[in-house]
């Protein structure tokens, strides 16, 4: 073999390197383009900021940009243009009244076979035990701890924010309720003037 076959050789495989994909003027301009966007747009934010800290009317804009009102109008206007990008708190309730009917030891009823939560709370247990089967621990606002059992299904997960009357799952026939405040058991007359 000669020292020519062997640099063309070479030379092929050099060309073959070079299957790679090269930033071409296209792509640099459509790149060029949304930094130029990303910049106008921080731009327009940072003077709206500056100019709610230097003016007087500073904050009045403040307080409507940022009301609750406003700022959740804003966020939907966000979902609808970017496909949903931040997620929405849905949340399942039913009435706003909630009642169960003992029928003995820890077991209740309810018109439906819906498991619904007393009030505002915070799930911090969530599983399965011999005893209990399913169950959903919630510690309320007023720091009392209530557990559901015997569930069929569970809709909530652990450190779920769930408010008064939302479906936490359902079951069979009746459910196991136990109401504990601190490490004391209470029943459910006392539970409910505690509400």
């Amino acid at each position: 073999m000669s020292d020519i076959d062997e640099i063309k050789k070479r030379m092929e495989k050099r060309k073959g390197g070079r299957n790679k994909k090269v930033l071409t003027d296209y792509h640099f301009s459509k790149f060029y383009n949304l930094m130029i966007k990303c910049m106008v747009l921080l731009l327009v934010i940072v003077s709206v900021f500056s100019y709610m800290k230097v003016s007087d009317n500073g904050e009045y804009i403040k307080n409507h940009i940022f009301s609750n009102v406003y700022f959740n109008q804003m966020i939907n206007w966000i979902n609808t243009q970017f496909y949903e990008f931040f997620p929405t708190e849905t949340s399942t309730t039913v009435s706003s009244k909630v009642s169960y009917k003992h029928i003995k030891d820890n077991l209740y009823t309810n018109s439906s076979n819906e498991v619904v939560n007393f009030s505002k709370g915070r799930v911090i247990y969530t599983g399965n035990q011999k005893l209990l089967g399913n169950y959903v621990t919630i510690l309320l606002e007023n720091n009392i701890e209530v557990t559901f059992g015997h569930l069929s299904d569970v809709f909530v997960k652990k450190f779920d924010l769930v408010e008064k009357s939302t479906i936490i799952g359902t079951c069979e026939d009746n459910v196991l309720i136990i109401f504990t405040q601190g490490e004391k058991e209470i029943d459910y007359a006392t539970f409910q003037k505690l509400l």
